[in-house]
């Protein structure tokens, strides 16, 4: 999906800005998952302290980066991901939001709230509705996002809710 091209986009801006990412030992790359009885899963990134749930059920986590910076979950029609940086670049909520919106693939972002430590992005790319939010706490940016078609906003929307009231960062 384009979204997993734009965020690539954002983190390549991001270190370019500010330097390179850090690499990562093993240690740091680890991640965990916690199973629950109602199918759902909590994801763990142990190297940015980052987590969230997701259905286990619907979506299948792809292979970790190798830098350990998070990780791509597909279902048959929808893409999530959870991911955090080194904020290198100083960016905050506001500063993202205004460097966000508008440019490729945020030409239709219908909602947008922030504070001074989070920022939502939502709207439309294409066909698709995607919602992101980002978090922003000592010298990282951890953010999940999710794409999916508009037509499957009944079935996706509570979805998007309880893993947006799960997601956690340091």
């Amino acid at each position: 999906m384009n979204w997993v091209r734009q965020i690539a986009g954002v983190l390549l801006l991001l270190a370019m800005a500010g330097g390179p990412l850090l690499a990562p030992s093993a240690a740091e790359a680890a991640d965990r998952f916690i199973a629950h009885p109602d199918g759902w899963q909590t994801y763990v990134n142990d190297r940015f302290g980052m987590r969230f749930d997701y259905p286990g059920g619907i979506f299948a986590a792809a292979p970790p980066p190798e830098n350990g910076d998070g990780r791509t979950f597909t279902s048959g029609d929808a893409t999530l991901q959870i991911f955090a940086f080194h904020n290198t670049g100083d960016e905050d909520a506001g500063s993202l939001k205004a460097r966000l919106i508008g440019s490729q693939g945020y030409e239709n972002v219908t909602y947008s709230p922030s504070g001074g430590s989070w920022l939502v992005l939502s709207g439309f790319r294409g066909d698709d509705i995607f919602y992101e939010k980002y978090l922003f706490a000592g010298g990282v940016i951890s953010a999940f996002g999710m794409e999916f078609p508009a037509a499957r906003k009944p079935y996706y929307a509570p979805i998007v809710e309880r893993i947006e009231d799960s997601f956690r960062a340091p």
